[in-house]
């Protein structure tokens, strides 16, 4: 077996078509491997559903739902999928494209804290997901770093991969199936839920998952979380009542335009934030492009420059030596016509 618990060993042939090569990953509900297709030679990932998980009608409903999902994007910033079905003895699966690289989790334990810049650009090229999948109607509702790729690519840059459509729910298409979104069940990460959602799964829309950026950009500029409890009780009332401190009480030199794109996402009122996440993104571009403030202290305005003093005499002073000098004139003048 490739790893305790995967009931799959190395050079397994799964769907008479996908030879087992290792383990990717793997979670509370399920795994994911990386195969080799063998009609098409190419490197693929098969995520499966595990253990209990598929006891759960709801769980493989939503596994089978993030394969729809996923269907309808064409934005390089989403997961391709290539297909999806039941294996033999009715495990779920879902096949996908192979990634090589790292969550942005990872990537803030290795590194530390990110610049403004970069992490605006990771939240930015996530925005380009999410603005598609909120056109079709679908709502991530787990927006986290876990969830958010720093995919390789030969011969360019890094891009972020969306990863974990599972939670997402069809609002406009589905938004009262009882199965896949009970008013009382907490779907999601608490630390990066929004109030709405904390008190609802079905009031999530897409100002929800503005509100999960808001707190990933939080956290890659910080490596802190705005809201932090061990307590459940507690984080779900530091999110629905209290204010964060701005990301710059963490950290200085942050800019105070980046201070404001990151509160306004964490408004408690959805009205007040950012109506969708393509205008998220807009607000973003300055910070990648390299043109917004690059400080929080304002440039000091210089002080005026004194004029240098004058060099001409005040005009009082000017007409009495003028005076002066006439009146010497004229009694030169005058003695002259005397003599």
């Amino acid at each position: 077996m490739i790893d305790e618990g995967a009931p799959f060993h190395t050079g397994d042939i799964l769907a008479d078509r996908y030879r087992v090569e290792h383990m990717l990953g793997r979670g509370a509900m399920g795994f994911v491997l990386a195969v080799m297709d063998l009609q098409r030679q190419e490197q693929r990932a098969i995520k499966l559903l595990a253990g209990a998980a598929l006891a759960r009608e709801a769980t493989v409903e939503r596994f089978f739902r993030e394969a729809r999902a996923l269907g309808q994007l064409t934005s390089e910033h989403a997961v391709r999928v290539f297909g999806a079905g039941l294996l033999e003895g009715g495990r779920p699966y879902l096949v996908m494209e192979r990634l090589e690289g790292a969550d942005l989790s990872t990537v803030v334990k290795r590194r530390g804290v990110l610049p403004a810049h970069e992490a605006a650009r990771y939240v930015l090229e996530a925005c380009e997901a999410l603005s598609e999948a909120h056109a079709h109607g679908i709502v991530h509702r787990d927006l986290k770093p876990h969830n958010l790729f720093l995919a390789r690519r030969e011969g360019a840059p890094p891009c972020i991969k969306v990863l974990d459509f599972g939670l997402s729910g069809q609002v406009l298409t589905d938004p009262d199936d009882p199965r896949l979104t009970l008013s009382d069940e907490v779907l999601g990460s608490p630390a990066y839920m929004s109030p709405e959602q904390i008190l609802s799964a079905r009031s999530a829309d897409a100002r929800s998952d503005v509100w999960s950026l808001g707190v990933v950009l939080y956290q890659l500029v910080t490596a802190k979380l705005p809201f932090a409890s061990a307590d459940a009780v507690e984080m779900v009332r530091l999110v629905r009542r209290e204010t964060p401190a701005p990301p710059s009480t963490h950290r200085a030199g942050l800019p105070l335009a980046f201070d404001g794109v990151v509160m306004r996402c964490l408004e408690k009122d959805p009205a007040l934030r950012y109506a969708s996440t393509a205008a998220l993104a807009e607000a973003l571009g300055p910070f990648v492009r390299g043109v917004a403030p690059a400080s929080q202290t304002p440039t000091p305005t210089p002080a005026p420059t004194p004029a240098p003093p004058s060099r001409r005499l005040p005009l009082a002073i000017a007409i009495a030596i003028a005076v002066a000098v006439g009146l010497a004139l004229a009694a030169a003048a005058l003695a002259t016509l005397r003599g």
